[in-house]
Order: structure tokens, then C-alpha cells, then sequence
């Protein structure tokens, strides 16, 4: 693959827990873009190195393009301060050249113009890289996959692209005819949830790519073994150091340490799994709002948990809840989970 910046380098950064953010909002319901800043800066300081602002985990199909946008900005701030508050480092990366410690992975979809326009005006801010969402329309051909991609990817060749995929009718052929017209693009989110159809996939498309694992840390192990090379994470939000050890155990082949992992964290990923993951940002919300970080509020069609789901989060959480960092006690004022 070849294109116009470091491919090389950019799939090395990748490599690792890729944080999906949540967008936290005030008392009136409105995008808390200061809040949005402090939650990325935790984030950064307890050794998350990737963010995807404007994510599923972000809440991407509930904000307006305005506030998507604004998501991102708030984002690279706290990027920026972040990197440049570090040691040998300038405004544009290290002293000796090198990039950033942080990369910034920008999620754009919907209609292709409107990608094309998201895209763009994420590599003008100064993102690494897009991550392009699973098309919504509900007829899908993996022809049209394809040529969906191309056209955004293409409209940012100086910056990478990481697809989406969430549909098995997509195979490795598809996937090589996009790179083959798309060099930008330099990895996939692979979220089909099967392992063997997942392996099948990675072995019929091209070498040099990063496959990550895109159904977070239920998934990463299974995925790690036929290949993947990072995995997406909104627990995060919550403990940093629980997925930052899951990867430090897959990257050493340590399934044991890695499986035990997985078990702590089980509870609390299944509750976001369960009935179609129609609770997925609302259980993390939840986590988050009981350790003090942000409000449980979250945009409809999703919806705040019940007062019974909201103490299944805690109980779901006892287990790795010393992990967390930055723990704050709730404020007797807060609202009342909603009945």
C-alpha cells in the first residue's frame, strides 16, 4: 500500500486500545464541550494513545453535524494540550520530528456527501485518520460497500481510513478491490460477530493491514488469535488500566491473564450486549455517572436505565472497581435513576 503519509507508521500508532468517547451533556440536555474536553484529557493521562470522537459509544447518529463537529475540535484540544504539555515535544509532534504520542481517529458516514464534508474538515483539524461508520441505508450490496468507501476515502488521500464493517456479505475480495482503488486505507473495524468468518476474511485480503477488533474487549481475544492487532473499547470511559491490561496480556500471548480479564469484565459487557445492545452507551454512562465523572442522560431512541439495571452496573463493576482512576463520590443532588 502506498499513499501520501507514513502508512507504516500510522498502522503502528493504531495498534493498541482504541478509545470510543462518550459526549457527556449538561443539565439542558446540550453537548458539554468542557466536560468533553476534561473526559479526553483523563483519558490521555491514563495512557489511552487512540480516540474515535464521534463513535458509536460518542452517540454519532444523535448529534447534529454542528455538534459532532464541535465533539471534534473539543477533542484535539485536549489533544493537543495534552502532547504539547509533554516532554520534548512541539506543536507539531517531537522535537526530533516524530509524531504525536496521541492519534486521533475522527468518525464521519451517513450520505457520502456529507462524509466527504466530515472527512474534510477532520484532516483540516488536524486528525490522523477517519473511521467511516457502517452505511445505514437498509439495502447493502457489497459491490456498493465498496464503492461507497472508495469515493470517501479518496476525498482525504492524505490521511488514513479505517471502514467499518458489520456485514459478513463483505469478504476479503471486496476488501481488496477497495484497497486496490483506496491506498489510504490502512485497517478495518471488523465487527461481524464470528471469529471464524473474521479469520476467513483477513486471510482472502491483503497483507499490511490493521484488523481491529471492533466489538471491544468481549471480542478481542478471540479476535487476537486469528490476527486482529487492536480492539475498540468504551470501558475505557470508565477504567482505563482494565483494557490497557487485556492488551498488555494479548500482546505478550498470555490468554490466561487475558481470559481472567475477560471474566471480571464480563458482567458488565454483556449488560451492554443485552437485547440487541439497545442499553450500550447507557450502561456506560451509567458507570460514569455513579463514580462522578458525567450525567447518565443519553439521546433517544437510546434511553437512561432503570433504577434495577442501574444497580446491576455497580454490582457489574465491584469486581475491577479499584482499577478506576479519578473516582469521585456522586453529589447527594444528582438525579435519581429513572424508574
Amino acid at each position: 500500500m502506498n499513499a501520501s503519509f507514513n502508512t507504516t507508521r500510522l498502522v503502528e500508532r493504531l495498534g493498541t486500545v482504541i478509545g470510543i468517547p462518550v459526549v457527556p451533556y449538561d443539565a439542558e440536555g446540550t453537548v458539554d464541550l468542557d466536560l468533553t474536553v476534561s473526559l479526553a484529557t483523563r483519558l490521555f493521562r491514563n495512557g489511552i494513545t487512540v480516540l474515535t470522537p464521534n463513535g458509536n459509544t460518542g452517540e454519532f447518529y444523535a448529534l447534529s453535524p454542528d455538534e459532532r463537529r464541535q465533539v471534534l475540535r473539543r477533542v484535539l484540544m485536549a489533544r493537543d494540550a495534552h502532547d504539547d504539555a509533554a516532554p520534548n515535544t512541539t506543536a507539531g509532534g517531537t522535537a526530533d520530528g516524530a509524531p504525536r504520542a496521541t492519534t486521533i481517529v475522527a468518525g464521519v458516514g451517513l450520505d457520502i456527501e456529507t462524509a466527504i464534508s466530515d472527512a474534510r474538515f477532520a484532516r483540516d483539524s488536524g486528525a490522523d485518520a477517519i473511521m467511516i461508520h457502517q452505511p445505514v441505508l437498509p439495502y447493502l450490496t457489497p459491490d456498493g460497500w465498496v464503492e461507497y468507501h472508495v469515493r470517501i476515502a479518496r476525498s482525504v488521500p492524505d490521511i488514513g481510513v479505517l471502514p467499518y464493517l458489520t456485514k459478513r456479505a463483505v469478504t476479503g475480495a471486496h476488501i481488496t478491490r477497495l484497497v486496490e482503488r483506496a491506498p489510504n486505507v490502512v485497517g478495518l473495524k471488523y465487527s461481524v460477530p464470528d471469529p471464524a468468518v473474521f479469520a476467513t476474511t483477513r486471510a482472502e485480503a491483503p497483507d499490511g493491514l490493521l484488523w481491529i477488533a471492533g466489538l471491544a474487549e468481549s471480542y478481542a481475544p478471540a479476535y487476537w488469535q486469528a490476527g486482529a492487532r487492536a480492539f475498540t473499547s468504551g470501558l475505557v470511559n470508565v477504567a482505563p488500566a482494565v483494557s490497557l491490561a487485556m492488551l498488555t496480556a494479548l500482546g505478550d500471548d498470555d490468554y490466561a491473564t487475558a481470559t481472567r480479564i475477560w471474566r471480571k469484565i464480563r458482567h458488565f459487557e454483556e449488560l451492554r450486549a443485552r437485547d440487541a445492545s439497545a442499553n450500550n452507551v447507557s450502561v456506560v454512562k451509567e458507570a460514569m455517572h455513579q463514580i462522578g465523572l458525567c450525567r447518565r442522560d443519553v439521546r433517544s431512541p437510546s434511553h437512561p436505565l432503570s433504577e434495577a439495571l442501574a444497580r446491576e452496573v455497580a454490582e457489574s463493576m465491584a469486581g475491577w472497581h479499584s482499577l478506576i482512576p479519578e473516582a469521585a463520590p456522586i453529589p447527594e443532588t444528582a438525579e435519581e435513576p429513572v424508574a
